[in-house]
């Protein structure tokens, strides 16, 4: 299944850099977390391949699913919507791109993904799955960080993506999304389908709201988020390829 995953992705990344589309932004660091959970079940690293496995088709699958109802002018969760139609304009910098899909899919996405593997009390022996991917995620950050040094030299002034420093940027923490992301998936395993289908929807409108807030910032971080816009490089194929470089 993961290997799919990871050729489906592969596929959307080389079509987004064919065609200067932005959307590969994401996808191209989405494509690490994919590839690392590969080779980590291929390696024997996880101590649930199987279950580590499905949770992470599960939770890619929203994402590629989200990507094809956009494309086919169909209408994705409206978080998704937010990050999509931001691929479409100018003024967003790579970050902002990158923060918002995160957005998306983590604090949506990913509790869906675990609640939908592990409903009603399996969901607490998911925990340690869910930590597993956190942790993938953690790293491809890092990774990803020293990749935006080469977009624009301005993002060496930027300590951590979706730490501290972003969040007074952006209004995004990548740790605060995680602890969301459990607890939104906790809370839906509990309920019946109706209910859950409600928080779903509650969820997805507040997720949103984070997103329009990671691209329209106040004031002054706007105006410091422009600066970095202006130093980035111009062409989306050649920024993608850059990201590409740190699933490697």
């Amino acid at each position: 299944m993961i290997d799919e995953l990871v050729s489906e992705m592969q596929a959307v990344v080389t079509d987004a850099r064919e065609n200067d589309d932005a959307t590969g932004y994401f996808a191209a660091m989405y494509l690490g977390v994919t590839t690392t959970v590969e080779r980590g079940l291929a390696d024997g690293t996880f101590t649930t391949p199987d279950r580590l496995s499905e949770l992470t088709t599960a939770f890619a699958r929203r994402y590629l699913d989200a990507l094809r109802f956009h494309r086919r002018d169909g209408l994705p969760t409206e978080s998704w919507q937010v990050a999509f139609r931001a691929a479409q304009t100018w003024r967003p910098t790579v970050l902002q791109h990158l923060l918002v899909g995160m957005n998306a899919h983590i604090n949506l996405d990913l509790g869906i993904a675990c609640a939908t593997v592990a409903p009603g009390a399996e969901i607490v022996e998911l925990e340690p799955d869910f930590t597993q991917i956190n942790n993938v995620l953690a790293g491809l950050v890092q990774a990803v960080q020293d990749r935006l040094n080469r977009v624009s030299p301005l993002y060496r002034f930027v300590d951590d993506v979706g730490g501290d420093a972003d969040r007074a940027v952006v209004n995004f923490s990548i740790d605060r999304a995680r602890e969301e992301a459990w607890r939104f998936a906790t809370a839906l395993s509990s309920m019946d389908q109706s209910a859950a289908a409600r928080r779903i929807v509650d969820q997805d409108l507040a997720v949103s709201r984070l997103g329009m807030r990671v691209l329209r910032p106040g004031r002054i971080a706007a105006t410091g988020l422009l600066a970095v816009r202006l130093t980035e490089k111009w062409h989306p194929s050649e920024i993608i390829e850059i990201l590409s470089d740190a699933v490697s």
